[in-house]
């Protein structure tokens, strides 16, 4: 095995990033892996740089979530910088929400091939793509693929099934999207395509500002009304089935490692090493 497909095939650090355009659920998408994989036992911190959005965002939902000193594009810029470098020492995962539109990520990825200098510092770079069913939602996903500014081996084509229009299913809605040649020459180069399942009542959920936990459980929070008994089961069939098979259909060196990842892989590596250890006896 070369050296590079081994590094691929081994357990490292995340640096989990969703990008895409405006309103196609980027923090949707990652409020929910943040949530699912902690609720597993995964270590991380959480990153914000889309400062632009104040009303539904990271920190509403997590408070330890590290954001820059202002919005400003060129301090949001070296922040990033500082965050990856303290990445690069301390060896640790991290979720980043950058926003859609031109980035300060956008910049920096620009300025330097991230991807590679990270690899060479032991940090596995996962880029989510969260596309809705409009055309449009590729333009991302082309114009990092056809410059290969940003195109990690672990890339993920993410397609949110919370944002088909109501009497369409999700299947038929991203049949063009599944079939774009973007997209398809993504997959073709090794991309991996996920459907987000929806959640009817998200809106009232992400609203109240509660974890998904806290809204199947009928949780208040603020001023706000409880939500509706029907909703909180909604939430803890979509939380406790979708969400998980949501999650194993992410390859599992591309999250951080949970309390079952790791019992998984040791139980996978021990016969292994045993072996190995009884050839060389």
């Amino acid at each position: 095995m070369s050296k590079t497909s081994k590094a691929q095939s081994e357990r490292r650090p995340i640096l989990f990033i969703g990008i895409g355009r405006q309103r196609v659920g980027k923090t949707t998408f990652l409020n929910t892996v943040i949530q699912a994989v902690r609720e597993q036992g995964a270590n991380l911190v959480i990153w914000n740089a889309d400062l632009l959005n104040v009303t539904y965002n990271l920190p509403l939902f997590h408070d330890d979530v590290l954001e820059p000193p202002s919005a400003d594009f060129d301090d949001v810029k070296s922040w990033l910088e500082e965050r990856i470098q303290d990445q690069i020492d301390g060896q640790y995962n991290a979720f980043l929400d950058v926003g859609g539109g031109d980035t300060p990520l956008s910049r920096l990825v620009r300025e330097i091939p991230i991807v590679q200098t990270l690899e060479r510092q032991g940090i596995r770079v996962v880029l989510a793509h969260v596309i809705g069913p409009e055309q449009a939602d590729v333009d991302y996903l082309r114009h990092f693929t056809a410059q290969e500014l940003f195109a990690p081996e672990a890339t993920m084509i993410v397609l949110n099934a919370g944002l088909v229009m109501s009497g369409r299913s999700a299947s038929n809605a991203f049949a063009s999207i599944k079939s774009h040649p973007i997209v398809t020459d993504a997959l073709a180069h090794g991309a991996k395509l996920v459907m987000m399942p929806p959640l009817s009542c998200m809106s009232q959920v992400t609203d109240r500002g509660l974890t998904f936990s806290d809204a199947a459980e009928g949780v208040v929070k603020g001023e706000h009304a409880r939500l509706s008994f029907f909703d909180q089961e909604r939430v803890s069939i979509w939380w406790t089935k979708a969400v998980p098979a949501f999650i194993d259909s992410i390859p599992p060196l591309w999250l951080p490692a949970s309390r079952r990842t790791v019992s998984m892989e040791n139980s996978a590596i021990g016969p292994k090493a045993n072996a190995e250890e009884q050839s060389h006896a």
